[in-house]
């Protein structure tokens, strides 16, 4: 009985979530810390909005599609810099993270199992005078099992 119990002990796979918001650990490459396996198949959500952006104007953007608990949000230059800056639109829902800057990076804030989104606005500011591509890369926790990490992501020209 005893070595039941360590072998299940051994097998057990421990899965941590992060109901406030992403862990700063999850910033280089966007991967909850939960301790599960990552989705490989096609997320059931999307990042929609322009397709383009002046570099003195604000973004206005929405992840949705089916519910989910948590997010993260970047934007990312074509060497894999984060860039910009994020301003929260539903401050019950979202809140700013400083990852290689200040509030470029966007998460989940006061995730409840129960209560999940069906989508998110947020707004994006470009760093001044940028000019060129940019791509937003979220990743989705539907549960905290079920997550796509960097899947969800959306071209951007700034002008």
């Amino acid at each position: 009985m005893f070595r039941l119990l360590v072998l299940a002990a051994c097998l057990a796979i421990s899965v941590h979530g992060y109901s406030d918001g992403a862990p700063k650990a999850a910033c280089r490459d966007l991967t909850p810390q939960h301790g599960a396996k990552l989705q490989v198949t096609k997320p059931p959500y999307s990042i929609s909005g322009p397709s383009h952006v002046r570099s003195d104007q604000k973004l206005t953007l929405t992840l949705g599609g089916d519910e989910f608990l948590g997010f993260m949000i970047q934007a990312r230059d074509g060497q894999n810099r984060v860039v910009g800056q994020f301003q929260v639109v539903d401050s019950v829902h979202s809140q700013t993270l400083d990852c290689s800057g200040k509030d470029d990076t966007i998460t989940h804030l006061s995730a409840q199992k129960g209560k999940p989104l069906t989508g998110i606005t947020f707004e994006w500011i470009p760093p001044a005078g940028y000019k060129g591509n940019v791509k937003f890369m979220a990743t989705v926790v539907q549960t905290g099992f079920v997550y796509w990490v960097g899947r969800v992501t959306k071209d951007i020209d700034v002008e």
